[in-house]
């Protein structure tokens, strides 16, 4: 998820830049938010997930990566802290009381015949279908053998994918980061690529000195803005979006 909001915020920042740029760079990849990507996107008329659809997705996105002559470093998570353990139970309590009430509701609809409410519901219930479903190790070990198929390096970091991809970044070992998940600039993150497999020869470019410079977010009030927003960690405050973070943590 990231910080909830921030993109639209620095949307302003990005830099576009043509893929054929980045021939010969050694780029980390945060693949753990790819398997989760292509669940919640390959569906069958049901809304259930297409059986290895992570495979076929990776197997795509990896051939491209090939195509432009990246040198992809392919990070996988760990172990989630304990912190963020705790936020996902809660969100996924909150989630099941949610179906829960969606399904007794929908009974009482079917007494009283009303099939287009019920519709309305199942079909909110299959999107909390798909919010629910989570990456499993042997989603994550089948990706793993593809890669090593292919010869192309990956990582498990200790805990979070996005952590390791900013520490390579932050030892000069990659050139930069492919995700859409903002918690890579609260981790130290200092240059992401976003969007990049829309069908566009270029892609977004965040860095996080034109960040600070345009917006006088620095890494430390970043990570003050994911604490009002809201992230994979906290809830943040209810109501406060990024416009309004700004100017309370301007005061």
């Amino acid at each position: 998820m990231g910080v909830r909001n921030l993109w639209p915020l620095l949307a302003s920042t990005a830099r576009p830049i043509n893929v054929s740029t980045l021939d010969g760079r050694r780029i980390a990849v945060d693949a753990s938010i790819w398997i989760y990507h292509f669940l919640k996107a390959m569906r069958d008329g049901s809304g259930n997930a297409l059986a290895y659809s992570h495979v076929v997705g990776f197997f795509r996105r990896i051939c491209k990566l090939m195509f432009l002559g990246i040198k992809p470093v392919f990070v996988f998570d760990g172990v989630a802290p304990e912190l963020k353990r705790m936020t996902i139970a809660r969100r996924r309590s909150r989630r099941e009381g949610m179906r829960d009430n969606a399904r007794r509701t929908a009974e009482k609809l079917l007494k009283e015949q009303m099939q287009r409410e019920i519709d309305e519901l199942l079909k909110q219930q299959s999107k909390e279908k798909r919010d629910s479903d989570e990456v499993t190790e042997q989603m994550t070990r089948e990706v793993q053998k593809l890669l090593t198929l292919f010869g192309i390096p990956f990582i498990t970091a200790p805990t979070e994918a996005e952590a390791q991809c900013a520490k390579l970044i932050q030892l000069s070992l990659v050139d930069g980061i492919i995700t859409d998940d903002s918690d890579c600039f609260l981790f130290g993150g200092t240059k992401v690529y976003k969007n990049f497999f829309n069908q566009n020869k270029y892609v977004e470019c965040y860095q996080l000195e034109d960040i600070d410079r345009e917006l006088a977010l620095d890494r430390s009030r970043l990570i003050e803005m994911a604490l009002v927003l809201g992230s994979d960690y906290t809830d943040g405050l209810a109501g406060v979006g990024p416009v309004t973070a700004m100017e309370l943590l301007a005061e």
